[in-house]
């Protein structure tokens, strides 16, 4: 729960501690930009006046102390994100991304051979299989949502990769079900009222985790039962690490929870923007679209907002920045990306800038940093730009209906607001957009 007797050194947006609270939660991208964004960028800011209950890092230093803070600045592994202990399935939150000290550690070492390079050729095989059953390969397919194919490539590329399962519609089910627990979570009949009985809001939710645990841990044991194989379920039944130590199936039943949930709606997000921006820019698609990805993933983060930790002792960074004692913090890469002391004139889409360009360690993460940069970045960013490459090899797209909007998903995951249609064109970028988007992204000629 949140400690809103906290002071905070600098002062954040005016206005009713709880009202700006519930519009951060609610809707974090638009009270970043709109209450946050014109506050000076050092330190760690309040969401509301000078209450220090929630931070968000500003600037190099307060990002630095958010990735290396350590002791102090554990990531949350509890509070909303706690199940009832004594359950089998009640370590299905608990995953390399929220682990803390040695077993953070131990568990990137465990988990890191699902995401060895040596797959890489492996899992580019199957992200070329899965696009040429899209839509996006399909010659007659006409218009149609390039969100939801984006999220089905997705889904079935996770699928085969990391549990090395067909996309049959059983196995399709079962994906959804498993990379849904977390937005079901935070709905706030869910989080608000936390009651088990079977009845209410919490305790439907709770027998989906269950459901979930049961078919991840049936799918571990059939996997530890089989000669070892080339997909990341396979990779983390069979690894064992020098001291002989091995992760549980519980465990790795939450690890699989964990790789869905931060990487699904992530990945989708990912392509769909990149998609959007490269029709701006034909010139560069595909043979430069390592720097339209880049460049999209600076104005148009993935991950608009970190997952929050909790400051555990007083934070003090080298520029005066300053977080109390059992604040939530936070990081919002929407805003880091848009330094204007890093990144020249941040408010345009420009991708040459990224040619010879690199910014500084803690400018930059739509990934997270070091230790605590996320362990399926690789996966995600090499499914990104084989998709896209497919996707303009043959043919441009275009949009119907230029009028787009955003929305956080899950808390913290940017995406569109509503389906977006598209279609094959020739020779007509994108030079238009309307809509909310303009206040995050706008074509270089528009």
């Amino acid at each position: 729960m949140l400690d809103t007797s906290l002071r905070a050194a600098t002062a954040g947006p005016s206005g009713l501690r709880p009202v700006n609270h519930l519009k951060f939660l609610a809707d974090p991208a638009r009270y970043l930009l709109r209450r946050v964004a014109p506050l000076p960028a050092e330190g760690f800011v309040p969401v509301s006046g000078r209450n220090g209950a929630l931070l968000v890092a500003r600037g190099q230093e307060a990002v630095r102390a958010f990735f290396a803070g350590k002791e102090a600045l554990p990531r949350a592994g509890g509070g909303i994100f706690s199940l009832p202990p004594g359950h089998a399935w009640s370590g299905m939150f608990d995953t390399v991304l929220t682990a803390n000290g040695p077993e953070h550690g131990r568990r990137r070492r465990l988990t890191a051979p699902a995401f060895h390079g040596s797959l890489t050729d492996t899992y580019r095989a199957v992200f070329t299989r899965t696009f040429a059953s899209s839509r996006f390969a399909d010659p007659e397919s006409g218009t149609f949502d390039m969100v939801a194919e984006f999220r089905r490539i997705a889904r079935v590329n996770m699928l085969v990769c990391l549990l090395g399962l067909p996309p049959a519609p059983e196995n399709m089910r079962l994906a959804a079900d498993v990379s849904g627990l977390l937005n079901s979570m935070l709905h706030p009949s869910v989080v608000l009222f936390r009651s088990f009985r079977p009845w209410t809001p919490y305790g439907r939710w709770t027998r989906k985790v269950e459901r979930a645990h049961l078919a991840l841990t049936g799918l571990v044991e059939r996997k530890r039962a089989e000669p070892p194989a080339r997909d990341a379920l396979s990779m983390l039944c069979h690894t064992v690490d020098e001291e002989g130590d091995r992760l549980t199936t519980a465990e790795i039943a939450g690890e699989l929870h964990g790789l869905f949930a931060a990487g699904y709606e992530t990945t989708a997000s990912a392509m769909t923007w990149s998609a959007l921006t490269s029709m701006s820019r034909p010139d560069l698609v595909p043979d430069r679209l390592d720097l339209v990805v880049k460049e999209t993933q600076r104005m148009l983060p993935p991950v608009a907002l970190s997952l929050p930790r909790r400051v555990c002792e007083d934070i003090r960074t080298d520029d005066g920045g300053s977080a109390p004692a059992n604040a939530v913090a936070f990081v919002a890469p929407l805003l880091e990306h848009r330094d204007p002391t890093v990144f020249d004139d941040p408010g345009r889409f420009r991708p040459e800038r990224w040619e010879g360009f690199r910014p500084p360690p803690h400018a930059f993460l739509p990934f997270g940093i070091g230790k605590r940069r996320c362990p399926g970045a690789g996966f995600a960013d090499l499914q990104v730009r084989t998709t896209l490459s497919l996707l303009f090899e043959r043919s441009g797209w275009t949009l119907p209906d230029t009028r787009i909007g955003f929305r956080t998903e899950s808390g913290i995951i940017l995406m569109p607001d509503r389906p977006l249609p598209v279609r094959r064109a020739r020779d007509r970028p994108l030079r238009e957009v309307t809509g909310p988007l303009t206040a995050l992204w706008r074509p270089a000629d528009g």
